[in-house]
């Protein structure tokens, strides 16, 4: 079985952004290549010369390609792209379709596309995200007369993107897949909602890494909290992931104000940046509003975290808190939940069926800060709960969401697709 992958990667493999989806998508191309499915990774958020190879051999293990570089049609650069009938083949393309960004960049990443996918000839394509991905897989099969099978994994739908975007980008994506992976019960509803044949839907939970996301003992913990210079007596909160409206760290903020009357000595340490974002770049707001609320001695802000200092931060914290007011799965979650964190969250989307509540951790209406600061409170103040509470949570990501039940998951689809299953 020889497969395509096109996704993004994390940072510690090159990739310019970090997020879920590169976390999920560099997981389950180990998983696979473990498995022994023929399987190559065009790294969605890396480039590369033109001119140098387009391959290269990641830490992962798993043969990896990068995007093409910004191009020169210079009569070196052209001839390593295929010669000028194949890339005006290409510009043809772009100026026929609607483009996503300006007709050159849609002219590299159809480029781009077509090396990858002329050098590995795959049976099948899985492309993470129905974005512009799928568009140009899309269109490298249309020019080339090639028919492969698509799978694409649905990671968030409603309340993530704007409805523009999903009738006119991701629902026709979707619609032409020939299965749709959904990563919750809630995005499978969603996408079938938007016009995806049910039948073609498979709901495969993202996995998490329970030997790297692991429960931090003694010594371990301590040593944790010094690096990251917090007492060891603090009650500590910890929240993970991108600096944006929807994970309403606002609602965090002013819940950590009610916790603070009972527990003084309180902390809460932010992970992550908003630059993903862009415009809707939360940072510079939550430092004003940190700052209004007093709350510059509680409240942290270390921005991204590698690979050590982000196990620091697990190893570190007493509870884990999600207030967003939607998320697909929350792969973050998971993360906590397997380093034995009682994980306090809205009630929204994936996180309902991800986290039982009163056992595997606790729900609470979205936007409620006063509730949030109840649950909060009541945990970081009862050791024994926490514990309890910690120690479900881990037996539930051994049981159900390890990247071994995913990627067998997903190979089953793959045979699916292919008529061999």
């Amino acid at each position: 079985m020889r497969v395509a992958l096109i996704g993004p990667v994390p940072p510690r493999l090159g990739g310019q952004t970090p997020g879920g989806v590169a976390t999920h998508q560099v997981y389950l191309a180990q998983g696979l290549v473990a498995a022994g499915v023929d399987a190559a990774l065009l790294a969605t958020n890396t480039s590369v010369c033109p001119l140098a190879s387009g391959r290269a051999n990641p830490e992962c293990g798993v043969p990896m390609y990068r995007m093409l570089a910004p191009l020169r049609f210079d009569r070196r650069t052209v001839a390593a792209l295929g010669g000028y009938r194949r890339v005006s083949r290409y510009a043809l393309a772009v100026a026929r379709a609607r483009t996503y960004g300006s007709r050159r960049e849609s002219l590299r990443n159809l480029l781009s596309y077509r090396r990858f996918l002329g050098e590995v000839q795959p049976e099948l394509i899985h492309v993470q995200h129905p974005l512009e991905r799928c568009v140009h897989a899309r269109t490298v099969q249309r020019v080339e007369g090639w028919r492969l099978p698509v799978v694409v994994t649905a990671h968030s739908l409603f309340g993530e993107h704007a409805e523009d975007t999903i009738r006119s980008l991701m629902a026709p994506n979707l619609r032409a897949a020939d299965r749709v992976i959904a990563v919750s019960e809630h995005i499978a509803a969603q996408a079938v909602e938007v016009g995806v044949d049910a039948s073609k839907v498979r709901v495969i939970h993202s996995g998490v890494d329970a030997d790297r996301f692991r429960p931090a003992l003694g010594e371990e913990r301590s040593a944790a909290r010094r690096r990251l210079c917090i007492s060891s007596q603090a009650p500590l909160a910890l929240f993970v992931g991108n600096l944006e409206p929807r994970k309403q760290i606002d609602v965090l903020c002013r819940a950590m104000v009610r916790v603070r009357t009972s527990l003084p000595a309180v902390q809460l340490l932010v992970v992550g940046s908003g630059e993903n974002a862009g415009p809707l770049d939360q940072t510079a707001r939550l430092r004003r509003l940190t700052d209004e609320l007093h709350l510059t001695e509680t409240v942290r802000f270390v921005g991204r975290l590698n690979d050590e200092r982000l196990r620091d931060a697990y190893a570190a914290a007493d509870v884990f808190a999600l207030p967003s007011s939607s998320e697909a799965q929350g792969i973050v979650a998971l993360e906590a939940m397997a380093c034995g964190l009682p994980v306090v969250a809205s009630a929204v989307g994936g996180l309902v069926g991800t986290i039982e509540d009163q056992e595997s951790g606790f729900l609470v209406p979205s936007g409620d800060d006063e509730a949030l600061a109840a649950r909060l409170a009541e945990v970081l103040g009862n050791p024994g709960m926490r514990a309890t509470i910690g120690q479900t949570a881990r037996r539930a990501v051994e049981r159900r969401y390890t990247w071994a039940r995913a990627v067998a998951a997903t190979r089953q689809v793959y045979g699916e697709v292919l008529g061999c299953a």
